[in-house]
């Protein structure tokens, strides 16, 4: 399934550098009048606007978009009459943003991107290949990322049911956790497979 659309990922770019610009002009209008009195760090803020682009797009990208990805799965998941249902949603800071739904009566498998919200992919079960899931091994039985990951088209799409900055025990509730509802999903997925691997 193809994740990303690079026109809605470019006007995403450009729409935050227009933010961070005017951010930046702003504080070096402050900076400029003297009746103002601003620190050090804040008159150098208009030399920071690939950095405060960079912020912005990190911190803004994922719930903005979200919301937009949200309503694309609510309306056609109806249309396509989805019933007993399984979601995920991944949407953490660092983390492209997908929402996943398969339903566990059909076989039907619904994908979207947060970098693609207004795309709805759609696809059955059974034209699933390499249905797994599990965890990047860290050091001493840690993990930072757990996933469900599947084959659609010769493309590969990895979902992560767990995410983290530092390492975590893989016994921990958290991991354990994102690792039950990877495999939730693929035994979903696996259950209208004619072979399961």
């Amino acid at each position: 399934m193809k994740k990303y659309s690079a026109f809605f990922i470019l006007a995403q770019i450009v729409i935050v550098i227009l933010i961070s610009w005017l951010i930046s002009m702003g504080f070096a209008f402050l900076a400029l009048n003297e009746n103002i009195p601003l620190s050090g760090l804040t008159r150098w803020m208009p030399l920071t606007l690939p950095v405060t682009a960079i912020i912005y797009f990190l911190c803004l990208s994922n719930p903005i978009t979200g919301v937009i990805a949200k309503k694309t799965m609510k309306k056609h998941s109806e249309e396509q009459y989805f019933g007993k249902a399984e979601t995920l949603i991944n949407s953490g800071i660092g983390t492209v943003g997908t929402i996943l739904r398969i339903d566990g009566r059909t076989g039907k498998v619904a994908y979207v991107s947060y970098q693609n919200p207004f795309k709805f992919q759609m696809a059955h079960a059974e034209e699933l290949t390499n249905v797994v899931s599990g965890y990047i091994h860290g050091p001493f039985g840690t993990t930072r990322y757990v996933y469900f990951q599947f084959n659609y088209k010769g493309k590969r799409t990895r979902v992560p049911t767990f995410t983290s900055g530092n390492n975590t025990m893989v016994t921990s509730g958290l991991v354990k956790e994102g690792i039950a509802k990877a495999d939730r999903l693929r035994d979903i997925v696996l259950r209208f497979q004619k072979t399961v691997v």
